[in-house]
């Protein structure tokens, strides 16, 4: 598993790498110019130079990128063409809100997807079954904006606020100045909401793959050997079937996991919170190009690292995946 790890860890150089400059040469692909953007429209010929001279925009593209690519390694990625603050300071007191948001919205779906496809696979062709299924159609086909919306309509003013509609309340030990909101409660109830809005959509995805993987493996000979020797179901499902059906589902889970660090922009912005999504579409929306560059690199470098995981964590689901 050692040798697994470190072949993978080097393997990773080179997609980085990649995606590096795919980032790169999309930003430079985007219509605009970002002496415009930082400047106004009434700059001078000289003013747009010396702006040109100081970020480095005068030279050669393939310069800029490696230029661009030293300073990454160095752990500088760049200062904000608009609030002059460096890129990687904003991308960390962001990230983690982005995070604790996708584990606990990950967390709603598993503890709803879970009961519901083992409840769907044992009890297959029945009023159980068919509501789960049902249930799971809904899920899918309904937006996370349109969730979110409902939620607030129900918890924020319809119920008289016994939640918050938006802004954020930090975890003791991750605040970013002394100014924040402190609370482990009041963090709590910011992130509810906004964590059903998008675990419901997943859950309905994970029962649907959870419920068609334990079908599959309920049949099994092993499973069907557990029964013959005396063992309940309860050690039955969860110890020898659930484990190896939920191989399929991790896969999607860390797929989901990945698109979510880009994909919670909707929610995060629905609900106002400081996580990578608004500071995407915020950068986009300003063409801030060194910002918008860390938000794609903080996305696909996040991705690359999770798929790593979700194959580290096959050889704990099932003992007979052995990697050269």
């Amino acid at each position: 598993m050692r040798v697994y790890i470190l072949k993978r860890l080097v393997q990773m150089v080179p997609t980085i790498l990649m995606i590096t400059l795919v980032v790169f040469l999309m930003m430079q692909s985007i219509p605009g110019d970002p002496v415009v953007a930082l400047l106004g429209d009434g700059y001078t010929q000289e003013d747009a130079e010396r702006v040109r001279k100081e970020y480095g925009l005068d030279r050669p593209v393939l310069v800029q990128y490696v230029v661009w690519l030293g300073k990454l390694v160095q752990g500088d990625w760049g200062t904000s063409i608009l609030s002059g603050r460096a890129v990687l300071d904003d991308v960390l007191v962001r990230l983690p809100v982005t995070m604790e948001l996708i584990v606990l919205s990950m967390g709603i779906a598993l503890l709803i997807a879970i009961p519901a496809a083992i409840i769907g696979a044992l009890r297959q062709n029945t009023w159980a079954d068919y509501t789960a299924t049902s249930v799971a159609m809904i899920g899918v086909s309904i937006p996370e904006f349109f969730i979110g919306v409902l939620l607030l309509l129900i918890f924020s003013i319809g119920m008289g606020g016994i939640l918050p509609s938006s802004g954020w309340v930090y975890l003791p030990g991750t605040c970013p100045s002394m100014v924040c909101g402190v609370s482990f409660w009041g963090n709590m109830q910011h992130v509810l909401l906004p964590a059903v809005a998008l675990g419901v959509g997943r859950a309905a995805l994970l029962t649907r793959l959870l419920r068609a993987s334990m079908l599959e493996v309920i049949r099994t000979e092993y499973v069907t050997t557990a029964r013959a020797k005396g063992l309940s179901e309860r050690p039955v499902v969860f110890k020898h079937a659930l484990k190896n059906a939920l191989i399929p589902t991790i896969t999607v889970m860390g797929l989901q996991v990945g698109f979510l660090i880009g994909g919670a922009i909707v929610v995060e912005t629905l609900f106002a919170m400081p996580g990578l999504g608004t500071f995407g579409i915020d950068a986009i929306i300003a063409r801030d190009y060194q910002q918008v560059q860390g938000f794609a690199l903080i996305t696909a470098i996040t991705f690359v690292f999770i798929n790593l995981i979700v194959d580290l964590m096959y050889t704990f689901l099932d003992p007979r995946i052995r990697y050269a």
